[in-house]
């Protein structure tokens, strides 16, 4: 049996692992799970781990942190992080630390058994002394769908890029490119027809496509959400759309799904790829004027489709920044730019399928969020509503829901991060505290941790630092046996003068007053 620690901080997470996940078939014993990572330190110090599942991002005690110790303790151990933040440097991070896995959250439990597989195999092989096939790259797969995926859309800068693929070769050279986006026809549908399959499936025709890409080493690719693939195609410009007219047809002939594909312009540099797979996504929601199953190409010929189209793209772009960032006006105001759009339709059937377009451009960005909504799954509401207004209020509804959703889940991490925060502060209101050291050992930057403590506490960090020193050393004063210097040193001023000026300005009276007073 080899033995594994999970930590996450998320109890509902923690129980999912522990149950959730067959361990014993595995040949695995999970001989410790803790939410509380500093108790999950404390055994990997005192006992031989071969597995550590960790949550990357935690307060106290981060995943990486975590896992640099039992690195130490333990060369051989494998080591599968579990994140909810789709960043480039948490797996920049995991990379440097010779990490087996890199999942996203929600945890697929088929995808963390299948990592859980190879890594014990990695294990045995390792107990034989049999060596190991293939370069590091090729035990990250995980790492060249990031990579590929920020520079789709534009998230990664020149400086950055430059220095991972110095240290961990991926060929990303081209003469020319285009980026090509493919998207699963009704997924929404299927998924509702059969719930628990439905995913699988659409596992299974990503793999297909894949392979078919991989095959004709027509480029590189990579997984954006659960409906689309993003494409990075390097053959010639003159044979692409032919290429792609062939991918459809096989993917119709060989798999129970049809796709929809659409390019953008022909670029020449890896910093160009962004505004070609932009006109992708754009060229994509032509899908509800022409039809799927089919290549969308970047000209269209019916007057004022593009257009729309681009209307059509600025509009949900407006309105789904809107929702994550809980502005229910402004997604009223975008709401009705969008039914503006739909109010050209002559027929009440295309105002339908206009709604389901809509909706699955949603359920794609959420995606891209790591989000699900299960109501965006039941399709038969949309059969139910009878007028365009009927149509325009559900959504209105769905969009406001969702919006307070991420919202509440946002608060919800923010006040656990700051909870940590705020007891890790008053533990050590003797040390020389800094926002910039406090945020280093919480995995942030400064700067944004300021900001997480404007909101969180409405005083910025100094003001907050000042007041719990203020307020300790008031008690401290009550206590007649504490000189004034004792008092200041406990309360993290080791210069004498330096407190008293700050306990003058902050009570208008010095601290001898106080006592006097007192």
């Amino acid at each position: 049996m080899y033995r594994a620690v999970l930590v996450d901080d998320e109890n509902y997470d923690l129980e999912g692992l522990r149950c959730l996940i067959p361990w014993r078939e595995l040949g695995i014993e999970a001989v410790c799970s803790e939410s509380n990572p500093l108790a999950a330190l404390q055994y990997i110090e005192n006992h031989e781990i071969d597995l550590l599942i960790t949550d990357i991002r935690m307060p106290a005690v981060s995943g990486m942190e975590l896992s640099r110790v039992a690195l130490e303790l333990n060369p051989g151990l494998k080591i599968v992080f579990i994140s909810g933040y789709q960043e480039f440097h948490y797996a920049k991070q995991a990379l440097d630390l010779k990490a087996h896995a890199y999942i996203l959250k929600p945890v697929d439990d088929e995808e963390l058994i299948s990592v859980l597989r190879t890594a014990t195999a990695e294990l045995e092989l390792e107990r034989r002394r049999v060596p190991e096939d293939g370069g590091m790259i090729a035990s990250f797969n995980f790492i060249k769908n990031d990579v590929l995926q920020h520079l789709l859309e534009g998230s990664i800068d020149g400086a950055t890029l430059g220095e991972f693929l110095a240290r961990y070769p991926l060929d990303l050279s081209f003469t020319s490119a285009s980026a090509v986006l493919i998207e699963a026809d009704d997924v929404l549908m299927r998924v509702q027809e059969q719930p628990e399959g439905g995913y699988a499936g659409l596992d299974r025709l990503f793999q297909y496509i894949g392979s078919e890409i991989d095959a004709s080493a027509a480029g590189k690719w990579c997984r954006l959400n659960r409906s689309q693939l993003g494409f990075v195609y390097t053959g010639p410009r003159r044979t692409l759309e032919e290429w792609l007219q062939q991918l459809v047809l096989r993917v119709r002939e060989h798999t129970d799904y049809t796709i929809t594909v659409s390019y953008g312009a022909e670029v020449w540099s890896l910093g160009e790829l962004a505004a070609s797979f932009s006109q992708a996504k754009a060229y994509m929601n032509g899908k509800m004027f022409i039809g799927k199953n089919r290549v969308i190409p970047p000209v269209m010929n019916k007057p004022g489709m593009v257009q729309d189209i681009k209307e059509l793209s600025v509009v949900l772009e407006g309105m789904f920044a809107a929702m994550a960032a809980y502005r229910l006006a402004d997604i009223c105001d975008w709401l009705d730019e969008l039914f503006e759009i739909a109010a050209l339709f002559e027929h009440p059937v295309k105002v339908y399928h206009f709604s389901i377009h809509i909706v699955t451009r949603l359920e794609a960005y959420l995606g891209t969020l790591n989000e699900t909504y299960e109501s965006l799954q039941q399709m038969d509401a949309i059969h139910h509503l009878e007028t365009v207004d009927d149509i325009k209020r559900w959504l209105r509804r769905t969009l406001f829901e969702i919006s307070e959703l991420l919202f509440l889940k946002k608060r919800h991490k923010n006040r656990r991060l700051m909870e940590g925060i705020e007891a890790y502060i008053r533990e050590r209101l003797t040390e020389n505290l800094t926002l910039r050291g406090v945020a280093g050992h919480f995995a942030y930057s400064p700067n944004h941790l300021g900001v997480l403590f404007k909101e969180h506490t409405g005083e910025s960090f100094n003001e907050y630092l000042v007041r719990l020193r203020m307020e300790k050393a008031i008690l401290l004063l009550d206590q007649p046996q504490y000189k004034i210097y004792e008092v200041a040193d406990q309360v993290g001023y080791k210069n004498i003068a330096y407190f008293s000026r700050q306990f003058r300005e902050y009570f208008h009276m010095t601290a001898a007053d106080y006592r006097k007073q007192s």
